[in-house]
């Protein structure tokens, strides 16, 4: 039996609802009926719809999650991404918020933000530390730079501040996939952009069947999510947020670069580390990445 292994949870640009086990899929229907016990639940932001998925210890301080970009929801792998952060879920009383179900057209990363703060106030959640990946880590500055009293800390894993020219060529590459439906060249693209070759070619199988039963909501929020991406700018505002803050890149990285994860950690005269031999799916290959965050969070 092969250790778990999620590659949801803090994607970038797809979130793939998948785990490796015994080359296994999890079942892809989350349970939200907001009954207690239920793992997920669903928040209405004014007529907006978002789920999210809360665990861990209570008492713990609060640990806010926000993945990247999801061609289909990640609530679906809801045990099994409760399984894979046992490493922060001892200690931190973890909220893993997705995007809402139907995100209107321009729906910007400023607006994620305004809806993940306005869940936060629903939930009471008036003091957090945040850990986001790639999209997530966008809308994570943002929160931070709206509300800088709400963030305690920040983690921003292979993100940016704002988007380079190649950055915006993979993203308009799979606009342009999205559009066209063409799941197996989107999930093959995704695959190359974000995982090192042998770990692409370990699983790539898995990766691009993953796809299979897309829905045309999940396309359009994928487009939709992708324009946000391509427009996003924050860097001359960075200043703005208050709080502790870690940077986590990767030296392969093809989906955004080292140099982002750089840019934003001196801008911020922050923390930070570079995975050089590993690519924009660090969170997925490094054993240590969840050690190495809690490590941080805990001093916090």
């Amino acid at each position: 039996m092969k250790k778990v292994k999620i590659i949801t949870i803090l994607l970038t640009v797809i979130s793939i609802a998948l785990t490796v086990s015994s080359c296994k899929k999890e079942k892809e229907e989350p349970v939200n009926d907001n009954e207690p016990g239920s793992l997920v639940k669903t928040l209405d932001l004014d007529g907006k719809q978002m789920d999210y998925l809360h665990f861990g210890n209570d008492e713990g301080r609060k640990l806010v999650i926000l993945p990247g970009v999801a061609l289909k929801s990640v609530m679906g792998s809801a045990e099994a991404i409760v399984s894979a952060y046992q490493t922060l879920a001892e200690n931190y009383d973890i909220y893993l918020f997705d995007h809402i179900k139907l995100e209107p057209e321009g729906y910007s990363i400023d607006d994620m933000a305004e809806d993940t703060i306005t869940a936060f106030k629903k939930l009471g959640l008036d003091h957090v530390k945040i850990m986001g990946v790639s999209m997530g880590g966008m809308v994570a500055q943002a929160i931070a730079i709206k509300n800088p009293e709400t963030v305690d800390a920040l983690v921003l894993c292979s993100t940016a501040s704002k988007v380079s020219d190649s950055s915006k060529t993979v993203f308009e590459t799979w606009i342009k996939l999205a559009k066209e439906k063409d799941l197996k060249g989107l999930m093959e693209s995704f695959g190359e952009k974000v995982y090192t070759p042998s770990f692409y070619e370990q699983y790539k199988d898995i990766i691009v069947s993953s796809g299979e039963g897309t829905s045309e909501t999940d396309y359009q929020n994928f487009i939709i999510s992708n324009y946000a991406i391509v427009t996003f700018n924050d860097y001359d505002e960075l200043e703005r947020i208050k709080c502790p803050v870690f940077v986590i890149g990767a030296g392969l990285d093809l989906v955004f670069g080292p140099q982002e994860s750089l840019d934003i950690a001196d801008r911020l005269n922050c923390e930070y580390y570079i995975y050089e031999e590993h690519g924009h799916g660090v969170y997925d290959e490094a054993p240590d990445y969840l050690t190495r965050i809690k490590s941080f969070l805990d001093i916090q």
